[in-house]
């Protein structure tokens, strides 16, 4: 895991990097991408700690919500990917619910630096071409917080 000083972008790059090994437990055990549940539980899970580190809940959940569907779109498309080409599948790793326990802790890891950084807007990294989507949705919400150059910032 990255260290306590990483950058928000490098926290987002090693959520994505383990959407690829959950990915990889989810379709060797026959699972669904989307997990609504865990989703929504995540999700309240966030605003509760967003407001104990002073961070606005609206603005944790919709990034939480950003990189949720970042790392859908990850899971779907090596789910494509290994649905066409079964010998790709990478063996062994981490049980799922080891997985989760990393995410759990990198979301902490997120929010935290979200609140250092405050809600400055921030654009995706430079990434291979597999990852500029995901990326592109991982910072959807902190991509709107910029104000339109010679806005105010207040418009719709």
């Amino acid at each position: 895991m990255p260290g306590p000083d990483a950058s928000l972008p490098d926290l987002v790059l090693r959520r994505l990097a383990i959407s690829e090994q959950v990915a990889a437990a989810k379709f060797g055990a026959g699972r669904p991408v989307d997990d609504p549940v865990r989703e929504q539980r995540e999700l309240a899970r966030v605003r509760v700690l967003a407001r104990e580190i002073g961070l606005d809940p609206d603005l944790a959940a919709g990034f939480l919500s950003d990189q949720i569907a970042a790392s859908k779109q990850v899971q779907h498309r090596l789910f494509t990917h290994w649905s066409a080409h079964p010998g790709d599948l990478p063996e062994g790793g981490p049980d799922l619910s080891v997985l989760r326990a990393e995410l759990d802790g990198l979301t902490v890891a997120l929010l935290d630096r979200l609140a250092a950084t405050g809600s400055e807007a921030l654009e995706p990294p430079e990434s291979p071409d597999e990852l500029q989507e995901p990326l592109r949705t991982a910072f959807r919400t902190l991509a709107r917080q910029r104000p339109a150059p010679g806005g105010s910032g207040n418009g719709p």
